[in-house]
């Protein structure tokens, strides 16, 4: 709450405030997200899905709170090693298997310690998994298309 007063006398606008999603820093969102306020939460449903979001609107405007980008990523690549089928790309999914496979295409950019005995706060690990010549990798060209 003090970086937001410091931010509204500066006139600086706050969209996000992040996290790397440690327990104490989640709590600290979650209490920033039931801050009292003089306007309208932010809010977007969409009940086919279960998707109830809100984000609590302050003078320095509307703040989300937000996982960092590696910690997103690190997560994105963790859940396969635990089994967990993540939805990807419509009726897709990823596993652990997928992530292997990528690797022995010996184009991805991935090296060994990515998929098998993996540490999962590698920022690397993560950021291989989701970098471009991955992606490259997992794209098949036919006909110059």
């Amino acid at each position: 709450m003090m970086l937001l007063k410091m931010a509204e006398r500066l006139e600086l606008k706050v969209l996000a405030m992040g996290a790397d999603g440690a327990a104490p820093e989640l709590a600290a969102q979650d209490l920033m997200d039931q801050e009292k306020s003089d306007f309208p939460p932010l809010t977007y449903e969409y009940p086919l899905y279960g998707i109830h979001l809100r984000g609590p609107v302050f003078k320095t405007g509307p703040l989300i709170s937000v996982t960092d980008c590696p910690d997103t990523c690190k997560t994105g690549q963790n859940q396969p090693q635990y089994r967990t089928h993540t939805a990807s790309m419509g009726a897709g999914f990823l596993t652990n298997r997928s992530l292997v496979d990528l690797f022995e295409t010996g184009q991805s950019g991935l090296v060994l310690k990515d998929v098998e005995n993996v540490d999962k706060q590698d920022d690397g690990a993560a950021c291989r998994a989701f970098h471009t010549v991955a992606l490259e990798a997992t794209t098949l060209v036919e006909n110059g298309v």
